[in-house]
This record gives structure tokens, C-alpha cells and sequence, in this order.
């Protein structure tokens, strides 16, 4: 059986190039914690509004799904950790995994005894699937370590995926992709033509972003008023 696996995160451009002028605006320690799901974006947020700048949105979503034709009885698992991707109900009888993300999820770093988000690639290699990952075209894959076990990676060329895939798996990435892109997401989940199972409670985060902008522009006047004093002195 094919498992079709999408993470939201290659929706989610950044710059790859560390010379890029917006690159230090991305700057983001990313680990799977409570804080880095939530309360770490508000002010990666402020430094883009304190910029006079747009949030970054996810983008080229849309249609996505219609790429890829799926067996009878198809099923789309979701969940916001990527490590779920290895679940037992997701990983039976899989004997081939096909990954649209902006990383190839095959290990980084020592492997620990269970799966996690950036490793559980390597489970699937240990029960003999075959691996492959297409990466989003923002995303230079030469950027990346390579990986602890064997996988064909390569930009997404586009257009009609072929064969058959009889899964689905869809991850939200919240330590990558931040809350105000969380409608995109759930809008992305709906357009998916397959009946929808969650693997762990996966909701809306709280993200005020009216407060961040009025903070944002008091903190603007405040760094003006400071810009005349200096001026003056």
C-alpha cells in the first residue's frame, strides 16, 4: 500500500538563502512544545509588524488535493506532529511513503526509541517501505543534512501525481507554521476528498492579532520619540 503524507509546512515558504534581507526575520528555533506552538509567534509576528511588514501567509494550498487519485476506501489521517505519521493505524501494510514537505523527515540527529517529528521517516525504512520526498520549489533539498536512511528527493515538478494511494496523512506543523495561517490549514483539511480522521486534537490557536498591531504601533511611536530625542541631542 502508497501512504501519501503532506505537511503544511511546505506551504509555508521562508528564505533559504541566510544573505536574503528578510532571513533573520525567520530566525526560528523550532521544538515541538507548548510554547513554541503558541506564545513564540506573537512576537515573531511583532517583528514583522513593527517592520511595517505583512505576515507571511501559507501559500499555494488551493487544489492541491487534486493532484493525486486515491483508492476506494481511502482514508486521510491528520494530526499536528508529523511523528503521528508513524501511528499504527497509518504505518499497516504500508510499503511505500511519498512526503510533500520542506524537510525530508529521515533523521537529523541520534534516533531515539520512538518516532518524532523529524525522524519518522527512518521507522518506515526499518519496516522495508520505500521512501521518497518531494520538496516544495522555494526549497533548495541541497540545503539539508543528508539523510540517515535512503530517499529519493527532489523539487515537485508539478502537475498529476501517479498511481494510487490508499492513505492519507496530513500534519499542521504548528512549531513551523504559525497560528494566523491556521484558517489556510483547516480550509486545506476540508478540500481533502477523503473521509477524516484526527490522531490528536488539532484546533484553532488563540493569536490575537489586533492586539499585536495596536502594540505595535505604540512601540512604533515610542521608537520614533526616542529617533527625535536623539536628534535633538
Amino acid at each position: 500500500m502508497r501512504l501519501l503524507v503532506v505537511d503544511f509546512d511546505y506551504f509555508f515558504p521562508v528564505p533559504q538563502d541566510p544573505k536574503d534581507p528578510l532571513a533573520s526575520l525567520y530566525a526560528w528555533a523550532h521544538f515541538e512544545t507548548p510554547y513554541y506552538l503558541g506564545e513564540a509567534w506573537e512576537e515573531r509576528a511583532l517583528a514583522f509588524l513593527l517592520r511595517g511588514l505583512p505576515l507571511p501567509q501559507a501559500q499555494g494550498w488551493e487544489g492541491f488535493w487534486g493532484r493525486f487519485s486515491f483508492a476506494p476506501g481511502a482514508q486521510l489521517y491528520y494530526a499536528d506532529s508529523n511523528a503521528l505519521a508513524f501511528h499504527p493505524e497509518v504505518r499497516a501494510g504500508i510499503r511505500e511513503v511519498v512526503l510533500f514537505d520542506a524537510h525530508h523527515d529521515a533523521g537529523y540527529r541520534p534516533l531515539g526509541e520512538e518516532p518524532s517529528c523529524d525522524d519518522w521517516m527512518v521507522f518506515y525504512a526499518r519496516q522495508g517501505a520505500r521512501l521518497q520526498v518531494f520538496y516544495p520549489s522555494w526549497r533548495d533539498p541541497g540545503w539539508e543534512p543528508e539523510p540517515l536512511v535512503p530517499v529519493e528527493r527532489a523539487r515537485d515538478p508539478g502537475g498529476p501525481v501517479e498511481g494510487l494511494f490508499h492513505k492519507a496523512f496530513l500534519c499542521r506543523s504548528g512549531a513551523w507554521v504559525p497560528p494566523w495561517a491556521d484558517g489556510a490549514f483547516f480550509a486545506f483539511l476540508e478540500e481533502a476528498p477523503l473521509p477524516k480522521r484526527a490522531l490528536e486534537p488539532v484546533k484553532r490557536r488563540p493569536f490575537d492579532l489586533e492586539g499585536l498591531r495596536r502594540r505595535a504601533r505604540e512601540e512604533a511611536f515610542g521608537l520614533r520619540f526616542l529617533e527625535r530625542l536623539r536628534g535633538l541631542s
